[in-house]
């Protein structure tokens, strides 16, 4: 008699698939209120198995989801329509190419399908098609998909509302299987065509400021009727075999279909036919008498119009329709694969280390201390981020001074260098280091007028890097793919692409990590495939790159939006002290006049200069205070010193884009 093998337990089940299922960036989960009825509690994600029903995030706080994750709920039908709809997009979701997993409790079923590797979607992208799904499965639950800021989804293993567990289908090694192999890239784009409904019925996504939404004809080629898709938007893998058949006999699926009218079967085959590069003329053609496409579509669209000519104007209506959403809804998310990097991140497979000797002893020194003073700290991987980030800016920009790096540069422009993160994180960590005792950076200029902050690169007391670590530091910006898979994994990923360490103690070692934390950021690094596990115990590089998966997440894109943010916040910044200068100018003249040693240069000087760090007065009433201020700074202190000094404040405008930084 064939054993049946005992259930996995929860607690493994939610230590295996919670960090897998939790968007990348996300360390907490939701947790449930009776009291509320909702997931409003926010409690750390462990790997220890929670007390009371946990749900993980579902988007990035940058609004992206590698995960498509369908909540289907018995509160909405009995639990044979909750098994019957779960089965249906499952069919679907497998038919175009995706792989999935689910989980049962009492109140319903979850569906959940890993996008590729390397592949996210927006909140827009996602909500549009959950709601065309839902549109169809009627005990679908679209809430969860529709909230970038709280959307999640309970995980499997996890205590379920109504008591007990909720239970996953099959065994725990098919699920972990299913996260690493992931889905076909196509899964989406199948799936739009699939359901053959391109009206949106969400919002349209919003453009960025100062940037004009997109239209067809940044998509296309050709003009009229000859107009279609460029050949880098346009598809090449086969139509599905549901849309081939009513292309040309023009028949409905049978059983629970994802069509529930001609008019949006006739939606999804002119959308896969503009896809794949057709114009309003090829499709004519096939239509036409003749045409493979003349007893199915187009059949149906006579039938639908009753004559020839009306039945070729719908037809350009429809691709007029099908091209401009898949301009707005689809392209808006998934930019040119080639499209140029503006991020020299990663130095394009070059191993060991790289950089000036000077410049990675200071910064294998400053990585040192930071390994001690944030130890245990999530702030630690983007101090990390920083410190490297200013030795890029001092090796491409910086000057020694004494046998000490300076170098000049503003929270902005570290940011475009630090892998995209924001410039509000820089200028914090920027601020928490220039409080610690013993850190690795001094700022020995704060920024006047339009110059940024200088930095002094200091060796941090008493820390002495060995040759080993020196040897395994790299002075590069760093890449902008980190942004989306998480700075905490990266230096785990660098110590084996670049500097080639491959056994796993080893590698936890090198990074500073224990050995949970290793296994966690390895199996991570494995799901995005930039690692690979050849034998137990050891890792290797995978056939996924940095720039794969930069361009499936458009951090290009992503780039020249914040670059073009930062330009109109300095042009901002420009125009303010243009627009004062003049009126301090007078004022300031009226305050020499009525309190300055006449003829004293120096005190002129130290009046402009403390005005330019401390900002425009608010009015007159104030120039005879700054001026004091800066005979007081003339007389008493070093201008520096007293700038900086408790309870001495610099003044910025209402809406002053600077924040200290260039």
């Amino acid at each position: 008699m064939t054993a049946i093998a005992a259930p996995d337990r929860p607690e493994a089940i939610w230590r295996a698939l919670a960090p897998l299922l939790s968007a990348p960036g996300r360390s907490s989960v939701r947790v449930y209120d009776p009291a509320t009825g909702r997931f409003s509690g926010v409690a750390r994600l462990t790997r220890s198995l929670p007390t009371q029903p946990a749900a993980t995030y579902l988007y990035t706080r940058a609004g992206r989801t590698h995960l498509l994750a369908l909540d289907f709920d018995c509160s909405r039908g009995d639990r044979a329509a909750v098994e019957a709809d779960l089965a249906t997009a499952a069919e679907w979701i497998t038919r175009c190419g995706g792989v999935t997993v689910s989980d049962r409790s009492p109140g319903g079923a979850h569906l959940l399908c890993p996008l590729a590797i390397g592949t996210t979607a927006g909140v827009e992208e996602i909500t549009h098609l959950v709601r065309l799904l839902a549109a169809r499965l009627p005990t679908l639950d679209k809430t969860p998909n529709t909230n970038a800021r709280t959307g999640c989804l309970g995980a499997p293993g996890a205590p379920a509302k109504q008591g007990g567990y909720r239970q996953l289908t099959g065994p725990l090694s098919a699920a972990i299987e299913t996260f690493t192999t992931r889905s076909s890239p196509s899964l989406l784009p199948r799936l739009y065509e699939l359901l053959g409904a391109v009206t949106p019925r969400t919002c349209s996504p919003r453009p960025t400021a100062g940037t004009p939404p997109p239209t067809p004809a940044d998509y296309c080629e050709g003009d009229g009727d000859d107009r279609r898709l460029a050949p880098a938007w346009v598809r090449d893998d086969p139509l599905h075999p549901d849309i081939t058949q009513y292309a040309q006999h023009g028949t409905l699926p049978t059983g629970q279909r994802q069509w529930d009218t001609p008019s949006e079967a006739r939606m999804a085959v002119i959308t896969a036919a503009v896809a794949r590069g057709h114009s309003p003329n090829t499709i004519a053609n096939l239509i036409a008498p003749g045409g493979r496409w003349r007893h199915g579509l187009g059949a149906s669209y006579i039938e639908h119009c009753k004559s020839n000519a009306a039945a070729e104007s719908a037809m350009r209506r429809d691709f007029d329709k099908s091209l401009t959403w898949l301009c707005t809804h689809v392209f808006e998310h998934r930019r040119r694969q080639h499209k140029k990097k503006n991020s020299r991140g990663g130095s394009g497979g070059a191993t060991g280390p790289s950089g000036p000797a000077d410049l990675r002893r200071w910064l294998a020194s400053a990585l040192l201390w930071a390994d001690g003073e944030y130890r245990s700290k999530r702030a630690r991987w983007t101090v990390y981020v920083v410190l490297q980030t200013l030795a890029w800016n001092a090796y491409t920009a910086g000057e020694r001074i004494n046998g000490t790096w300076i170098v000049g540069v503003g929270g902005r422009s570290l940011s475009l260098g630090a892998g995209l993160l924001s410039h509000d994180a820089v200028f914090r960590v920027l601020r928490d280091l220039q409080k610690l005792p013993g850190a690795p950076l001094i700022l020995s200029r704060p920024h006047v007028g339009l110059d940024a902050d200088y930095y002094a690169l200091t060796r941090p007391g008493g820390i002495i890097a060995s040759k080993t670590a020196v040897a395994r530091v790299r002075i590069e910006p760093i890449h902008d793919a980190w942004s989306v898979l998480g700075h905490h994994l990266r230096r785990v990923y660098e110590l084996v692409a670049y500097h080639g360490i491959t056994t796993r103690a080893e590698l936890y070692a090198a990074a500073g990590i224990s050995p949970g934390a290793g296994d966690e950021a390895v199996t991570a690094l494995q799901i995005a495939g930039l690692l690979t596990r050849p034998a137990r115990g050891t890792v290797a590089p995978g056939d996924v790159t940095l720039d794969s998966i930069a361009a499936a997440h458009d951090t290009a894109g992503q780039r020249e939006e914040r670059m073009t943010r930062y330009r109109v916040q300095r042009g901002e910044w420009r125009n303010w002290l243009a627009r004062n200068l003049e009126m301090n100018v007078a004022a300031a003249a009226e305050a020499t006049a009525r309190c300055a040693p006449a003829g004293d240069p120096d005190v002129e000087r130290s009046f402009w200069t403390s005005a330019m760090i401390h900002g425009p007065p608010p009015d007159d009433d104030s120039v005879n205070g700054h001026y004091q201020q800066a005979v007081d700074t003339r007389h008493l202190t070093p201008l520096r010193s007293r700038a900086n000094a408790p309870g001495v404040h610099r003044r910025e405008s209402p809406g002053n884009p600077r924040q200290g930084a260039a």
